[in-house]
């Protein structure tokens, strides 16, 4: 989910209501929202292999904590995969590990 960007513009008109900027903002982040989480389920970010590998490439300050979950999607011409990957701590405290969880049909 790609969360719009803060605009830093006049917020309300001298009556009191939203510019016309800060109304499209605020439409675009609660549409945002409201399709990525839901009492229906949340929508997993979808990346490719590759882009994983530059997630996980990133620097110690700009890593993702753990419990994060990726939908890792590629499509031909590369080998096909759609899988779930999670961040998760290893059981000793002190080290992440990225984990695939195993499909099996539900329930």
């Amino acid at each position: 989910m790609i969360i719009p960007t803060f605009l830093s513009v006049q917020y309300t008109e001298k009556d009191g209501y939203l510019t016309s900027e800060m109304q499209l903002y605020n439409d675009e982040l609660n549409n945002t929202l409201r399709n990525g989480l839901s009492d229906n389920g949340w929508t997993l970010p979808e990346v490719t292999s590759a882009e994983l590998d530059l997630i996980i490439a990133l620097p110690a300050d700009q890593q993702m904590p753990n419990g994060t979950i990726w939908y890792v999607s590629d499509k031909p011409p590369l080998t096909p995969l759609n899988e779930l990957v999670v961040k998760m701590d290893d059981g000793t405290g002190t080290a992440s590990v990225y984990y695939k969880l195993t499909k099996s049909a539900y329930p």
